[in-house]
């Protein structure tokens, strides 16, 4: 898709020519230049960026994939990354200064305007993945008691310094948060009134300690464009924006996506180090490498003789295992939805469990039956072929069963215990229908054959 672009910019890379890369990138945004730098080693990518205006350059490193982001900030020198910085917005800046080492985010710190230094420290105290970690400082606020002529002209002021905003805070006296004006309400208001007499009161706030997904349904039930947060004694202390709940959404959903798969964190396919890739990616791994040598140490020790005896039995041990496996994964990957969106809860385990169950049984009956039928015609005899039928069909009924079972149970408990619900429910749900469906096909074959 960028070809041309990225055969120009390894050209202008190897002729040290800065003009022609800025020249062929200035006029894209963030996010397309991103897209078409991260083919580039670290140092290219570091090249690049050096020769763009610094204007855009913070928003370019924070649409880098995190491992190569890091990596990228560690080989830019203070006098860059300081320069990016500045045209931040404070949550933004926060971001970028929490990927820096420790030695390095101080001497930026330091070096940093005074009050951007002090804001951008107050928001990195809170965890990442809570409220006051997505805030941003910048807003409007005004008091109650404000002239509406006086309140427009304080906006004409502080304007540049706060990108996009659609509604106007108001405070009291004790600066605590007691209302919002829209701006339209704020034109169309009579200049010598007050503020208190257009305001609205407040829907609903946040404190910081909040976890960020909590925030991102708060945003999805009330249809809002900002939230605001307050500290305990109710006073303003930020914002949070539709943008950034954007970026929550996509986050959590990639983090839900990988956790599902008994992914630990997202890698680059390509540009991700190899140890990093690998201490990913194993333990689940290992987990359900464990499980299966469980399986096939029981399937050596005790049903030999029956697999020596039904050939036919190995080849459809596979089809069954598969088939109420991804019963699990779906059921697993419905319960996980449902519990993030919120539409089910804890209280309502027996239903969920119910209901995947009775799901369950239908669709382990359908391929029962289709496998079953399958397995009939290809044992050569009409007694044997009824046998056979019998296991493949029982066995599969009974492995979607209890596959399903472990699909909504096991998200469910994580969640319980206050443990994300997609952690390694992939990887478990795999391990834990093997391990039945083996032992339970082989044990009705031994009963029935």
């Amino acid at each position: 898709m960028h070809t041309e672009t990225i055969n120009k910019i390894k050209s202008a890379l190897s002729d040290d020519n800065a003009t022609l890369i800025n020249n062929e990138l200035s006029e894209r945004n963030a996010a397309e230049i991103a897209s078409i730098i991260i083919s580039f080693s670290q140092n290219d990518i570091c090249r690049v960026l050096k020769s763009l205006s610094s204007e855009n350059l913070a928003e370019i490193i924070l649409e880098l994939p995190e491992d190569i982001r890091t990596g990228v900030l560690d080989e830019l020198d203070n006098k860059s990354i300081l320069s990016a910085i500045e045209n931040l917005e404070s949550d933004d800046a926060a971001d970028l200064i929490s990927d820096l080492e420790d030695e390095k985010s101080k001497e930026i710190l330091e070096d940093m305007n005074p009050q951007d230094s002090s804001e951008v420290q107050s928001l990195l105290q809170y965890d990442p993945e809570s409220a006051g970690g997505i805030m941003q400082t910048e807003l409007v606020q005004v008091k109650d008691s404000s002239l509406i002529k006086d309140a427009i002209n304080w906006i004409r002021i502080i304007a540049e310094d706060v990108p996009d905003f659609y509604l106007i805070y108001v405070t009291n006296e004790n600066d605590k948060l007691v209302g919002t004006v829209s701006l339209k309400a704020l034109v169309l208001a009579t200049p010598s009134s007050e503020i208190k007499n257009i305001m609205e009161p407040i829907v609903i706030s946040v404190e910081p300690e909040i976890d960020r997904e909590d925030v991102s349904k708060i945003f999805s039930d009330y249809d809002l464009v900002s939230l605001p947060v307050i500290d305990k004694n109710q006073r303003l202390i930020g914002r949070i924006t539709s943008d950034d709940i954007l970026d929550v959404v996509n986050e959590e959903a990639e983090e839900d996506l990988f956790a599902l798969a008994g992914i630990n964190e997202y890698n680059h396919p390509i540009y991700s180090g190899i140890i990093s890739k690998t201490r990913s990616r194993l333990p689940w791994l290992i987990v359900t490498l464990i499980g299966e040598l469980i399986i096939a140490y029981i399937i050596a020790m005790y049903f030999q003789p029956t697999l020596e005896k039904f050939i036919l039995l190995a080849a459809f041990m596979p089809a069954v295992m598969a088939t109420g496996g991804s019963v699990g994964i779906q059921t697993s990957a419905i319960v996980i939805r449902a519990l993030g969106t919120g539409t089910i809860n804890v209280a309502q385990t027996f239903k969920v469990i119910l209901s995947e169950l009775k799901l369950s049984s239908i669709l382990g009956v359908i391929c029962g039956l289709v496998a079953g039928l399958t397995g009939y015609f290809l044992t050569g005899t009409k007694q044997a072929g009824i046998d056979f039928f019998k296991v493949i069909f029982l066995s599969l009924s009974a492995a979607s069963l209890m596959s399903a079972f472990f699909g909504a149970s096991f998200p469910i408990l994580l969640d319980k215990i206050k443990s994300d619900p997609a952690n390694g429910s992939g990887p478990f749900v795999t391990m834990a229908n093997d391990l039945f469906s083996a032992i339970a096909y082989l044990l009705i074959a031994l009963l029935i054959m």
